[in-house]
């Protein structure tokens, strides 16, 4: 499927109509929480959301399905045959979104024969809305103005490696120790949900490791906007592809590099690469 500037568009309204009906919800008085199976949280405003967002989609694109967070997953016989999917999470960072520190999205990703050609990620309280897609690049939507998004050329040893504020595991400071063991001056940049993956396509983060329990509502956006600026999303364990629509949405572990790091790899620079790999 090409994306064109009418698919952008109408996903980009969802999107941001999404955003706002989060906001109304986060500067409310009270929001109801409740706990999923997994334990993780819930509450009415993932999913006001997540009404809005799939039935935005499905209106758009009646014959295209959606996978969602918070909607009933379908048996993977269904999936299976699925050459174009929807992935979405209504609410990526609920946990921030209860603490009331505005670090929260929402994310939309097309994918299609498992690989994410388009994503979307609405930074609500940034006021910005980055897409990109397979063969047109990545743009940031801040207010009227949209722009492409051009990361920065920077030189030296310096890197900066984002890791959730929430959620960050042992294995990630092992890789980021590693890192530094290969001469590299390592900034840690603590950050929330999918902040941290629009900020490794603007180039103002070098690389995000996520070694941690991750499905893949909480990366496929990410993925397609790392990808169309210029970045590489590789699987931890093999160093191969990260797919998606799998029996499992559950995702292995997985790094995401700017455009920066990609093109040292390029060149061969194994200094990246976690041990994982190995």
């Amino acid at each position: 499927m090409l994306v064109d500037d009418n698919d952008v568009a109408g996903v980009q309204a969802i999107v941001k109509e999404a955003g706002e009906i989060l906001r109304a919800h986060y500067h409310s008085a009270t929001f109801a929480i409740d706990f999923k199976k997994d334990h993780s949280p819930l509450t009415d405003a993932d999913r006001d959301s997540n009404t809005h967002i799939v039935d935005g989609l499905r209106r758009l694109y009646p014959r295209v399905p959606v996978i969602s967070e918070e909607s009933d997953l379908p048996d993977y016989r269904s999936r299976a045959g699925w050459d174009l999917v929807w992935i979405v999470d209504p609410l990526d960072g609920t946990e921030e979104f209860i603490e009331r520190n505005g670090r929260f999205c929402v994310n939309v990703a097309l994918v299609e024969r498992k690989t994410p050609i388009f994503g979307m990620i609405n930074i609500i309280n940034d006021d910005e809305i980055l897409w990109g897609a397979t063969g047109k690049g990545c743009h940031l939507c801040k207010g009227d103005q949209t722009e492409p998004v051009r990361p920065p050329v920077r030189q030296g040893k310096r890197l900066r490696v984002g890791v959730s504020r929430f959620h960050v595991m042992e294995e990630e400071f092992r890789y980021i120790d590693l890192l530094q063991k290969r001469g590299h001056d390592v900034e840690i940049v603590p950050l929330s949900a999918s902040s941290k993956y629009g900020m490794v396509a603007k180039g103002e983060i070098d690389i995000a490791p996520k070694f941690g329990r991750c499905f893949e509502w909480d990366v496929a956006a990410g993925h397609a906007l790392v990808e169309a600026s210029g970045g590489l999303v590789i699987n931890a364990q093999t160093g191969g592809k990260i797919t998606y629509n799998n029996t499992s949405v559950l995702t292995p572990p997985l790094v995401m590099y700017g455009a920066r790091v990609h093109e040292l790899i390029r060149g061969g620079n194994a200094d990246f690469l976690p041990t994982l790999t190995r």
